[in-house]
């Protein structure tokens, strides 16, 4: 057994459930501690981590960002009110196909989640192909059935958790439904880009990216949304969905025209803040002022604060 001295804060912590802070108080303090060469397993499959567990009073201390993300959780530090923060990541489904979501090279989870049933010899899986250097799985995939105990032949879903590697890129993910013995075409296709490269205060989405999905930190991340808009057709784009509790908005929209010709169209600035941990959803409408029509266009992004 090998014992080492090493200075450290003491953050004494239970992950229990889905969502759970720790606060580090101020202060070092000088202890010894044992290494016993000590190995993690999570689900039956080993994990490596950088930092090594170790033995103190008679408790193995192991460190939690790895183990959270191991089980599919997010796992954030808050370095203002020195907090660590693990919560249930964003579960994509089968209306992000063919989307974007936005992450940053931090170690971030997501997971996607889709309809399936084994019981016909179909299973979704990951398509080859996939950059597991800038993305990679979080663990086995997971099949949730949504029949009773004892029910055979019933469907459900399948759970995926993916994390990222500390690595910009911009990184295609392909699931496939299909039979493993079979050579046809998948019977479905979940197509997702993901975007590893929100090192920036300030988070910018467009036009493109509605219907997608995007990461922010609280307390260091905002959030911009940038729309094509022309007020001189009477026409203009306006929040009509949001939880001001999650997300908040800063203060009216900035237009800038694209030339200085009369009636020219350009670009409306939305910009937002994150109050509080969660999930939230934006919706915005282009319409007239006081008039709602069944043909106006809307935009609409999801948005995770951790």
């Amino acid at each position: 057994m090998k014992k080492r001295w090493i200075v450290f804060f003491l953050i004494p912590l239970m992950v229990a459930g889905l969502a759970v802070t720790a606060s580090a108080a101020t202060g070092a303090q000088q202890i010894e501690v044992a290494y016993r060469d000590i190995t993690i397993q999570v689900n039956g499959s080993q994990i490596q981590t950088d930092v090594e567990p170790f033995i103190y009073q008679d408790r193995t201390f192991v460190p939690i960002r790895f183990i959270a993300q191991s089980l599919g959780k997010m796992v954030a530090w808050d370095q203002e009110k020195a907090q660590v923060r693990v919560s249930q990541p964003m579960v994509l489904d089968e209306s992000f196909n063919g989307k974007t979501i936005y992450l940053s090279k931090e170690p971030e989870v997501f997971s996607v989640m889709l309809e399936g049933n084994p019981t016909t010899g179909y299973t979704w899986e990951v398509d080859k192909g996939l950059d597991a250097s800038a993305l990679a799985l979080a663990g086995e995939p997971l099949f949730m059935s949504q029949g009773q105990p004892g029910m055979v032949g019933a469907g459900g879903n399948f759970l995926f958790s993916f994390i990222t590697q500390g690595k910009i890129a911009e990184v295609p993910l392909k699931l496939i439904y299909h039979r493993s013995w079979e050579d046809s075409e998948p019977a479905k296709t979940f197509t997702l880009t993901v975007r590893i490269d929100l090192t920036q205060s300030e988070v910018t989405l467009t036009d493109e990216d509605s219907g997608g999905a995007a990461y922010l930190f609280l307390g260091s991340q905002k959030l911009a949304l940038v729309l094509t808009a022309n007020p001189s057709t009477g026409y203009n784009w306006g929040v009509s969905e949001i939880n001001d509790t999650i997300l908040k908005q800063d203060g009216d929209p900035v237009f800038t025209a694209d030339s200085t010709a009369d009636g020219s169209p350009g670009k409306l600035v939305f910009k937002f803040t994150p109050q509080a941990t969660g999930e939230c959803k934006i919706k915005l409408v282009y319409q007239r002022a006081g008039q709602t029509s069944a043909d106006d266009k809307t935009y609409e992004v999801t948005v995770g604060v951790y």
